[in-house]
């Protein structure tokens, strides 16, 4: 399923004993129950993160060849991951930042698009606050990133301020990544193939697992002291 956060609704995934149980319990140990639930799918993403595997067991597609980094991949995003929204029927596991959540949703449906080096020239002034970090700046110019500036006829090289001003966040993610993988490649290309792997990590597994934990988890709050 492409998504980019982790939405639960109880009501559907406990069987008809379980279901009456659950509807005899007040909102607060529904609030509670979802709550627990959400927190556990936290941690088994969190584990998928450290052990590098998909929701269906199989390890992350590996980095480009070119690429040094050495971090376990999307360890940043499995620490940022929280509970975003909660009520006595619904949960949503997800990112309260909403860049964040657009590089979470890159990373797990995955991307497969053509960036053209016009398109690349075409960056807008960017937001206070959503603008690319200094770090991502002066990768950019490691990596050899040209645009045209105004006032001058050629590509040039970019300052470090000038980058922060015009490129976001996100975007800059997206072209350290076209760079990286394109510096062995033709320095004329015109034209880049981006293709992000799907790296899905998000979720306690299938139904039948989810349903499973759902129902560990109710019949501790029904045991436990009211």
């Amino acid at each position: 399923m492409a998504r980019n956060n982790f939405d639960l609704d109880i009501r559907g995934l406990a069987d008809a004993e379980q279901l009456v149980a659950l509807l005899e319990l007040p909102p607060k140990l529904r609030r509670r129950l979802l709550n627990n639930v959400s927190k556990r799918v936290r941690s088994i993403s969190r584990k998928r993160v450290s052990t590098q595997q998909n929701l269906d067991g199989t390890p992350f597609a590996p980095r480009k060849a070119s690429s040094k980094g050495k971090k376990k991949m999307e360890s940043g995003l499995g620490k940022l991951l929280d509970v975003t929204r909660l009520s006595a029927n619904e949960a949503e596991l997800g990112w309260r930042n909403a860049l964040t959540r657009w590089v979470a949703s890159q990373q797990h449906n995955g991307v497969s698009e053509r960036r053209t080096a016009a398109q690349m020239r075409q960056w807008n002034r960017v937001p206070v606050g959503l603008a690319a970090t200094e770090k991502q700046a002066k990768r950019l110019r490691r990596l050899g990133f040209k645009t045209r500036q105004a006032g001058k006829k050629t590509l040039t090289r970019p300052s470090v301020a000038w980058i922060k001003e015009h490129v976001n966040y996100a975007k800059a993610g997206l072209l350290i990544r076209i760079l990286d993988d394109e510096q062995s490649e033709s320095s004329g290309a015109q034209s880049w193939e981006i293709t992000l792997p799907k790296r899905q990590f998000l979720g306690p597994g299938t139904e039948s697992e989810t349903s499973a934990l759902v129902n560990l988890v109710l019949q501790q709050i029904l045991n436990s002291p009211r």
